[in-house]
């Protein structure tokens, strides 16, 4: 319960509207003013900066100066002493705005699956844009834009049914610096949560991920954690838009992620060409066609217990570990680095049928499969990697989101891009497994009979049959999402093909006894080598698939890349950045390589014991040639299977990419770990610390980022990321029509 006295200075308040990390707002009543305001009251220990006074009157003079119809007119920042205590208290004066924030809006609409209808999405972007182009001119950052902050005048509703949007709270973020709570960081841009003063772009970026969540209803990423989430920001890669709500035109999904790219240069250049682009991307819907939510809605006429056209909200994401790389000790945890935003691979000849992210829904019907063999689970970063790494989507959404992020070529998750193939299982990972989850998608599929219903099948390795669970039937488009057995058992070891049948709706069926209406095979040929890439590859040490382990390796490098930037940097731990270095040339080189190349100082024990590294030994096949040699076979079985090809190109482009970073990440790690201790904070440590981290990063996410409106055929566009996911791809199977 709030102890503010009930009158301050010439102010009584009536009625408290709000609290956050800063402070409390107040309806309150201006004596002098003769007039209702919205009071700010600031929290006493943030004047505990001596500078605090001066740079609060500063901030009051230019925001004052702020007019404009959708910016809420400040009328005063003032320093009023409390008589009852003897002590003073910071506060804000504005214009009080009738009607709720657009938090509370998305709260009772958005979390109910209720979407905004495209006219006022498009003027509520207009106005927004126009507001902060405005106060940009006048050289004033807001750096905290949120939902909480931008209020929905009803009194002055004439264009949008929602109410006439007003931001507040400009510049606070900068004047309370250190001060971010939960809420603050969900919208954060990258440069801002790694220390940096926002600009134009930050709020470009805060602005985007509004965006993104009006057209889906979750944020682009979540955490009960603060940091958390601003490491998201930093380096996490976001769901495309198009891939949790398929209703949106893919044009949008393509602005959405421009707006929130980690490069500030990538977004929009001001916030109404933002306002333009989204504007345009809408205006593409055919006629009547409604993408974010039925016309009806605002009419009263439907019920949040109705079901919704769109795409549900993801929920929140899965705590993920890290796996199956040697243990590090504590020590070894860092900062982790700031690659670019998801790479567009270049040489696209056709777009990809997109597979969709896979929210974790409660289990289907399940028959218990075989367990796999027990993998390795210790844990490899300390508290704070555990942490970042549970933000991470998963896997699930690696093996989803590059279809829709290609200019010009996306479509919805639902609609498959292959001609004549109206739907997929796509096999995708959940937090504790690979290849363990399941989800199928079949467009154009009609309503079954009210006593009727789809159900999908799995036949597995010796005739055995297992049930999947219910189809969801939506404008067309049926969805299934299978979580998978509690053994997390990897679906590709047991899985030989997929059916469809039309069952009696009124009880679940353990059997199939309806006609099948759509089926699909694996493809024999192909099944070894993709076995070999994504469950279990003969020869490693691990029992694990050849480009997981490559994957999670090129991952931990690219954290303690970044690790040593940052001791070297900051705390000038010299120590922990020489051992980083030793833990990325052995995982480069395998540990036996390292020394007798010479990679590694003889003298210098290893920190890691790695049997198989990125590159090959005169004695063992390395990763790269591992994998590359089951993709030369997978070519030899594709035939004339033209998406077969394209996917088995995409990953040679990588691999191409692949063998040019991780050279280079070779040759810095290696000058680093033979760097004597006493001059590791040296300029020429350090520079080769940032070429390391910059290799690493590409050799996580590639180079290019999207949207890009003008893709090239060179080379150096792809990393491990897009390997991953493109092997992903060549273990669809596609469903046709029986």
């Amino acid at each position: 319960m709030s102890t503010i006295p009930r009158r301050i200075g010439r102010y009584g308040l009536q009625q408290q509207l709000g609290s956050g990390s800063l402070g409390e707002v107040w309806m309150a009543y201006d004596l002098e003013r003769n007039q209702v305001v919205a009071l700010k009251l600031f929290h006493s220990d943030l004047q505990a900066d001596p500078n605090f006074l001066a740079r609060f009157h500063q901030a009051g003079q230019m925001l004052s100066a702020l007019h404009h119809p959708n910016i809420v007119s400040l009328l005063g920042f003032e320093v009023l002493r409390v008589p009852e205590t003897n002590s003073t208290m910071a506060c804000m004066a504005m214009e009080y705005v009738e009607g709720e924030t657009l938090a509370h809006y998305i709260q009772h609409t958005l979390r109910k699956g209720l979407f905004p209808p495209i006219s006022a999405l498009v003027y509520l972007f207009k106005a927004l844009g126009a507001a902060l182009d405005y106060a940009h001119q006048q050289g004033i950052i807001h750096g905290g834009l949120k939902p909480s902050n931008i209020l929905l005048d009803q009194r002055h509703a004439l264009h949008s049914k929602i109410g006439e949007p007003r931001i507040a709270d400009f510049g606070l973020a900068t004047l309370f610096k250190g001060t971010s709570s939960l809420q603050s960081a969900l919208y954060i841009s990258p440069e801002q949560a790694r220390g940096q003063p926002p600009t134009e772009r930050s709020d470009i970026y805060s602005l985007g991920v509004i965006l993104y969540e009006l057209c889906t209803g979750v944020q682009p990423f979540r955490s009960e954690s603060a940091v958390a989430l601003m490491m998201q920001h930093i380096n996490v890669l976001p769901t495309p838009p198009i891939l949790i709500n398929s209703s949106i035109p893919p044009g949008l999904s393509e602005v959405i992620l421009r707006a929130i790219a980690k490069d500030p240069a990538t977004r929009f250049r001001s916030a109404s060409a933002l306002a333009d682009a989204v504007a345009e991307a809408c205006a593409a819907l055919p006629t009547g066609q409604l993408s974010l939510g039925d016309e009806f809605l605002r009419d009263g006429h439907g019920s949040a217990e109705e079901p919704s056209a769109l795409s549900g909200p993801l929920p929140a994401a899965t705590a993920q570990t890290t796996r199956r790389i040697p243990v590090v000790t504590p020590e070894s945890g860092a900062a982790p680095s700031t690659p670019l935003p998801a790479p567009m691979p270049a040489r696209v000849p056709q777009p990809l049928p997109p597979a969709p992210p896979a929210p974790a829904l409660p289990p289907a019907t399940t028959a218990v499969l075989p367990a796999v063999p027990a993998r390795g689970r210790g844990k490899e970063f300390p508290l704070s990697y555990a942490i970042i790494s549970g933000v991470v989507l998963c896997i699930i959404i690696l093996g989803a989101s590059f279809a829709s992020l290609w200019p010009h070529q996306s479509q919805p998750s639902s609609q498959p891009a292959t001609p004549g193939i109206p739907g997929y299982v796509f096999f995708q990972d959940d937090a504790l497994g690979h290849a363990d989850v399941l989800r199928i998608e079949i467009s154009g599929l009609p309503a079954p009979a009210a006593n009727q219903a789809y159900y999908a099948w799995m036949q597995a390795s010796g005739s055995r049959i297992i049930p999947l669970g219910k189809l969801l039937i939506s404008n067309g488009k049926a969805s299934l999402v299978y979580p998978g057995d509690v053994q997390h058992t990897n679906l590709l070891s047991v899985a030989t093909g997929f059916f469809v049948t039309l069952e009696d709706g009124q009880q679940q069926p353990q059997a199939p006894a309806g006609p099948k209406v759509y089926a699909g095979n694996l493809n024999g040929a192909a099944l070894p080598y993709l076995q070999h890439l994504l469950y279990l590859a003969p020869g490693l040490p691990e029992k694990v698939g050849i480009a997981v382990e490559m994957f999670e390796t090129i991952k931990s490098i690219n954290d303690k890349a970044s690790s040593i930037v940052d001791d070297l940097q900051g705390p000038h731990d010299y120590g922990l950045a020489w051992r980083q270095a030793n833990r990325i040339i052995t995982m480069i080189d395998s540990t036996s390589y390292a020394h007798s190349s010479g990679d590694l100082p003889a003298n210098q024990p290893a920190l890691l014991q790695i049997p198989i590294g990125l590159i090959s030994s005169p004695s063992t096949p390395g990763y790269l040639d591992m994998m590359a040699s089951e993709i030369s076979h997978l070519q030899e079985v594709a035939g004339q299977n033209s998406t077969m090809l394209q996917h088995i190109q995409h990953i040679n482009n990588a691999l191409s990419d692949l063998r040019q970073w991780v050279a280079n990440m070779r040759t810095y790690s290696a000058k680093l770990a033979q760097t004597p201790l006493d001059q590791m904070g040296s300029q020429n440590a350090l520079d080769l610390a940032l070429q390391l981290k910059k290799a690493a990063a590409d050799s996580y996410t590639g180079r290019v980022i999207p949207p890009n409106d003008q893709p090239t055929m060179d080379q150096g566009s792809a990393g491990m990321y897009q390997a991953y996911v493109e092997c992903q791809y060549l273990a669809a199977v596609p469903l046709q029509k029986v």
